[in-house]
C-alpha cells in the first residue's frame, strides 16, 4: 500500500485528485451561497448537479488535455446558465480551464479560446429573459482576459525557469566532462611519456647494460601502477562510489617528490625547490598545481631533448607562486610553445578556474618557462 501512494505521488495522481476535489467543494459551496440571493432562479436540480461536477472535474483533464477540458468546461457552463439555474461558482471552474490553457507558444490558440468564451456568454445572456447588460459583458470578458492572461504569466515564467534550469545542467555536465578530459589527459599523457622513454632506454641498453634496462623497466612498473591507481579514482567518480575511502591521498604538492622522481628517472634530472613555508593550500589549488607541474613535466620529456628541469614552489601570504623551468631545446612548431594544443589549454583552464594566472613561453636564451600564479585566500592574485 505504500509503494502504491509513493507511486502515485510521485506520478502527480495525488496531487491532480485533491486539485479536483478542492474546485469540486469550492464550486458546490459557492453555489449554495449564491442561491440564496436568487430565489427566483431554477431550483438546483440534477442536472444542475451534473453540470457543477462536469465543470469542476475539467481541471483533471486540463494537464493533458487543456484545449479540450475548456471547451468541456465551457459548454458545461453556458447550458448552466441557459437552464437558468442561480448563478454561482461555476464560472470559476471555466476560469481555471482557460488558466491551464493559456500557453504562450500558442498565444493565438488562447486569443480563440478567449474570443469563443466571450461570444458564448454574449449569446447565452441575449437568449435570456432579462438581456444581456453591458455590465455583465464587460464583467465577463474582463474574466476571460484576466484568466488568459494570468495563465500566459504563469506558463512562461515556468518554461523561462524550466529552460534556465536546462541550461545549468548542460553546463555543469559540460564542465565535468571538461574537467575529467583534464584529469584523463594529465595522468595519461605524463606517464605514458615516461613509459615511452623508459621502454626507449631498457631497449637500447638491454644487451650491454643490463641492470640499467632493470631499473628502467622498474620504473616503468612504479609509473604504471601509479597511473592505475589514479585512474581508479577518476572512474570512482564517475560511478559516484561515494561511501568508499579513497585508498591514497588525492594528488596534491605534498606528492611533489614523486614527479621530480619520476620525470629524473625518466632521463631528465630535475630539481624541486620551496620557497617560504609550505603550508595547506585549498584542495582545487593544490590539485591545480600539482597537474600544472605534471604537465610540465611531460612536455619536457616528450619535447625538450636532452635538458634538465627545475621547479619552484613558493608560498607567499596569499598566493602560491608554481615555477617549471628547463634548459632543452626550446618550444618547437606544435609542441610545448604552442597555445593551442590540449596540454597549455588544460594549465589556463585549471588556473582560470581557481582565479589564478598563467604565462608561457620561451626562456631568455634556451629552454622553456611555465608559471602559475593561484590565490590561496579565495581572492585574486
Amino acid at each position: 500500500m505504500a509503494k502504491l501512494l509513493s507511486g502515485a505521488a510521485r506520478s502527480g495522481w495525488i496531487k491532480l485528485a485533491t486539485q479536483v476535489v478542492a474546485l469540486e467543494v469550492i464550486v458546490l459551496v459557492g453555489t449554495q451561497f449564491a442561491s440564496r440571493f436568487h430565489p427566483h432562479s431554477r431550483p438546483l436540480d440534477w442536472v444542475g448537479l451534473a453540470l457543477l461536477l462536469l465543470a469542476g472535474g475539467t481541471i483533471g483533464l486540463s494537464k493533458r488535455w487543456p484545449i479540450g477540458a475548456a471547451g468541456v468546461a465551457l459548454a458545461a457552463v453556458l447550458a448552466y446558465h441557459q437552464l437558468g439555474f442561480s448563478p454561482g461558482s461555476i464560472d470559476l471552474a471555466l476560469m481555471v480551464a482557460l488558466f491551464r490553457a493559456a500557453s504562450p507558444p500558442r498565444v493565438w490558440r488562447a486569443a480563440t479560446l478567449g474570443a469563443i468564451t466571450v461570444i458564448g456568454y454574449a449569446v447565452v445572456g441575449l437568449l435570456s429573459p432579462g438581456g444581456l447588460s453591458p455590465e455583465a459583458l464587460l464583467l465577463g470578458t474582463s474574466a476571460v482576459l484576466a484568466s488568459l492572461g494570468l495563465g500566459l504569466a504563469v506558463s512562461g515564467q515556468r518554461a523561462y525557469a524550466r529552460q534556465k534550469r536546462e541550461e545549468e545542467t548542460e553546463r555543469r555536465v559540460t564542465e565535468e566532462r571538461l574537467r575529467i578530459a583534464r584529469e584523463l589527459h594529465d595522468v595519461v599523457s605524463h606517464s605514458i611519456s615516461t613509459i615511452n622513454v623508459q621502454a626507449g632506454v631498457a631497449a637500447h641498453v638491454m644487451g650491454e647494460r643490463p641492470e640499467q634496462a632493470r631499473q628502467a623497466l622498474l620504473a616503468i612498473r612504479d609509473t604504471s601502477k601509479d597511473t592505475l591507481r589514479e585512474l581508479r579514482g577518476i572512474l570512482q567518480v564517475l560511478r559516484q562510489v561515494d561511501d568508499v575511502e579513497p585508498r591514497a591521498p588525492a594528488p596534491g604538492l605534498a606528492q611533489l617528490d614523486i614527479l621530480v622522481d619520476t620525470t629524473s628517472r625518466a632521463g631528465v634530472p630535475t630539481r624541486a625547490t620551496i620557497v617560504g613555508s609550505a603550508r595547506p593550500v585549498p584542495r582545487a589549488v593544490d590539485l591545480a598545481a600539482y597537474r600544472i607541474i605534471q604537465e610540465s613535466l611531460t612536455n619536457v620529456i616528450r619535447h625538450a631533448g636532452r635538458a634538465s628541469a627545475e621547479v619552484t614552489v613558493a608560498y607567499e601570504p596569499a598566493i602560491v607562486v608554481v615555477e617549471v623551468t628547463d634548459d632543452g631545446r626550446g618550444p618547437v612548431a606544435g609542441s610545448q610553445g604552442d597555445a593551442n594544443g590540449h596540454g597549455i589549454a588544460g594549465m589556463r583552464e585549471r588556473v582560470k578556474a581557481v582565479g589564478g594566472e598563467l604565462e608561457v613561453g620561451a626562456r631568455n636564451g634556451r629552454g622553456f618557462r611555465v608559471r602559475a600564479t593561484m590565490p590561496t585566500n579565495g581572492g585574486t592574485p
